[in-house]
């Protein structure tokens, strides 16, 4: 009898601290509170392959490993040409309206509005352009990386 209570006590006391040093490891972690006004976002200049874009970054950074969120505010009459991405990309239409065409074709195309949300997976062909000026907000992993499709210009 004392064998067994001896025993659930070195277990009892085993699994406490674990659990404690568990609870620290948690309580350590860096706690990142992001927000960003409308009239906070900072614009830079965006992507090469998208004459007049503008790109600005809320959270994380795109050139290195991990998540992060990001806007591109694409210019009337914008064409993306046909290009994949080397991970999953979340889009979601804040303003304007983006027509996204699979492949490296028009064909086809889906007219997403403002409030639309898509994902496209990893390493899919795909082009997208824009008669007004429209703003998308990606969440993805970095690093993230364009690359034109075989043929686009």
């Amino acid at each position: 009898m004392k064998r067994t209570i001896l025993f659930l006590m070195m277990v009892f006391f085993s699994l406490s601290a674990v659990a404690g040093a568990a609870e620290k490891k948690v309580s350590k972690a860096p706690v990142q509170q992001v927000m960003v006004l409308p009239d906070q976002v900072q614009w830079h200049a965006g992507p090469p392959a998208i004459p007049g874009a503008q790109m600005a970054v809320l959270d994380g950074d795109m050139a290195k490993a991990g998540f992060f969120v990001a806007r591109i505010k694409l210019p009337a009459g914008a064409k993306i040409a046909p290009h994949y991405h080397g991970n999953v990309e979340r889009v979601t239409v804040i303003s304007g309206t983006v027509k996204l065409a699979m492949g490296a074709t028009q064909d086809n195309p889906t007219v997403l509005p403002a409030g639309s949300y898509f994902a496209i997976p990893p390493r899919m062909v795909h082009n997208a352009w824009v008669d007004e000026e429209t703003v998308l907000q990606i969440a993805t992993r970095g690093p993230w990386s364009m690359h034109l499709a075989k043929g686009a210009k």
